[in-house]
Order: C-alpha cells, then structure tokens, then sequence
C-alpha cells in the first residue's frame, strides 16, 4: 500500500509537470504598474503659447519671416486654434475679455503657396466661411502690415496698437511711424453669419505728423460707403483667446498674432 501511494503521488507530480510545461504562468515581475500615473509628453497650452511667442519673435511682425518660418507658425496657430476654439463672440464681449489694448506682434497670410521643401508637411489652412456681402475677400500676401478699409500700413518697426473699446463698441489700429501716428477704425458689430466675428465700418483715419500737422483722411470712407452702398468694409475673427495672446483672421485673409505685453515678443 505504501508502494502504491509513492508511485501515485510520483505519477501526481509527473502530471502536472507536464501541465506546467503547456500553459505560461504570468510573470508577476512584468504586470503592469496600476499606481504608476500617467505621463502626458503633449505641451500645455502654456506651453504652445510660448512657442508661437517664441517662434514669431526677431521677425519684425512677419516681414522677415521665411516661408517655412511662416508654415510653422500657421502649424502653431492651427494647432491652439483647434484645441482651444473661443466661446462665442457676443461672451466674450460680455466678460469683457477682449476689451482694451493689444499689440499686434506678427501678421502673414491665412494660406500661402505650396514650396518644393515642404511639400510632405500637413497644414490645415483657415478658409474664409460665409463671407459677409459687400466686403471684399481676398487673398492677402503681404508680410509685416496691416491694412484698414483698403489703407495698408507697414508695421515691422514697432508693434501697433489694436484697441476694442466696448463701451463705444468701436476697434481702431494704432500705428507708431517714425514720422507720426496713423490712426484707423470705427464701429463694430456682431456678425449673423460666424459668431466668432465682428464686422467693423470703418470711419476715422487720422495721421498726426510730429511736427504738429494734422490729417484727417475719413473722408475717404465715407467716398466709399457711397459707391459701395454701405459703411462696413472689414471684418475680423477671434480664434484663439487668453488672457495675454489673442490669434485673429482678416477678410483680406490674414492671420494676425496679438499680446497684451508689449515686450511679450522681441521685435
């Protein structure tokens, strides 16, 4: 009897070693780690504001941007735009948020062509949607200014100022020349067409030279309203939104890149 049980007891464990040797036991070492945290390499939105900063600066506003400098930027700006969409125009009107000065630090075309070099990079050009009837879209293919109402101004020396008055419901660009002050803007609305968009109808020009002289070329808004059968001549998109970075697009196609600090980008 003892013989028998020896022998089974061996016959046992011949059994499940053969058993071991058909199935893998989890090696305990390799589990996962279920209180390790995870790690997100994605940069914050901190971060990627600081980039575009970064990336835009020592470019005098976009005129000395090469086009691939210009591709990269648009990327940057796709990028917050698409991540971090602005609530409506009309909140953010209403918190006040895009009320009082910025300064503009950089300016390029929403679309550019095609280059050899960069044929194999994806970017999601912006499209003008819904144009509003009776103000021009157009493609926009100067570098480092600003235009207002058909009046282009070169801003590479110093970033302008774009004022939103609330109160008034009025926005004007201001422009530090070496000469003067040009001053351009008027009255703004709420789109019906994109909620994101304020249409503006611009009716002051003003150039105050330092030697006292003093222009006032409104006029000249007010030969176009009559030819065009309307005041408003622009409009402008808030696409992307902080506290100190504003991203915008123009009629014209333009994309422009705004801060609340001045020193915010080295010029």
């Amino acid at each position: 009897m003892i013989y028998c049980s020896v022998a089974t007891t061996i016959l046992y464990i011949l059994i499940l070693a053969k058993c071991v040797e058909s199935f893998q036991l989890p090696n305990l070492f390799q589990l996962p780690n279920l209180f390790q945290p995870k790690t997100n390499n994605a940069p914050s939105k901190q971060e990627q504001e600081n980039i575009l900063l970064a990336a835009v600066s020592n470019t005098k506003n976009g005129k000395d941007a090469t086009t691939l400098q210009q591709k990269g930027i648009l990327k940057l700006v796709s990028s917050l735009e698409s991540a971090y969409p602005p609530p409506p125009l009309s909140e953010v009107i209403s918190s006040g948020k895009i009320d009082g000065t910025w300064y503009l630090q950089y300016t390029s075309p929403s679309k550019l062509a095609d280059s050899p070099e960069d044929e194999s990079e994806d970017i999601s050009y912006w499209e003008v949607e819904n144009s509003e009837e009776n103000i021009t879209t157009e493609s926009y293919n100067a570098k480092g200014s600003v235009s207002a109402g058909g009046i282009n101004v070169d801003v590479s020396k110093a970033p302008p100022k774009q004022i939103f008055d609330l109160s008034q419901s009025t926005v004007f660009n201001e422009v530090q020349l070496d000469n003067g002050l040009v001053r351009v803007g008027g009255k703004f609305r709420l789109s019906d067409k994109k909620e994101n968009r304020a249409v503006v109808a611009f009716n002051e020009c003003k150039i105050n030279l330092n030697f006292g002289l003093k222009l006032n070329l409104g006029f000249l808004f007010t030969i176009r309203a009559a030819l065009m059968g309307t005041d408003e001549s622009g409009w402008l998109e808030t696409t992307y939104l902080s506290d100190s970075l504003r991203i915008g697009r123009g009629n014209k196609g333009s994309m422009f890149v705004l801060t609340r600090e001045q020193s915010a980008v080295l010029p």
